[in-house]
């Protein structure tokens, strides 16, 4: 609600009342430096996606550009789990899911991952890369499989 309230603040609505041209409405307007938090029923954050530029393309579906995914442990005093960097990712709020086909780098504990063509599960925090992927262990392959 409030970024709604802020948008229909914005100085270009004024210039297009002058000017005699069509508003835009304010969820086809670009989003700045935005941090879109998911909490589960507890109120537990549970993963956030950080993002340089973002814009509602349609209903349930938004285009984020230069985005940092933080997924979170469901621990009590919860931790970073893995780290998720792309240039361009679609957000499907209906599926609680991100999904995009530009490279993505993964940052976890233990290991480096890369891809393109993935998906982000949200509600099993789970990737799946489709193409091009390339996993680098920080362990022995015995610990990782623990």
């Amino acid at each position: 609600m409030q970024v709604v309230l802020l948008l229909c603040l914005c100085p270009c609505h004024t210039s297009c009342l002058d000017t005699g041209c069509e508003p835009q409405s304010p969820f086809t307007i670009p989003i700045s430096d935005f941090i879109l938090p998911v909490f589960n029923m507890e109120g537990q954050k549970t993963w956030e996606i950080c993002g340089h530029l973002a814009k509602i393309i349609e209903d349930n579906l938004l285009l984020a550009k230069s985005i940092n995914l933080h997924c979170f442990t469901e621990e009590e005093n919860s931790q970073e789990a893995f780290c998720v960097v792309s240039d361009s990712v679609f957000v499907v709020q209906k599926t609680n899911s991100v999904l995009g086909n530009s490279k993505i780098k993964i940052f976890g504990q233990n290991f480096y991952a890369s891809a393109h063509t993935w998906e982000f599960l949200g509600n099993e925090k789970k990737i799946i890369a489709k193409d091009h992927v390339k996993v680098f262990l920080d362990c022995s392959l015995e610990e990782c499989l623990q």
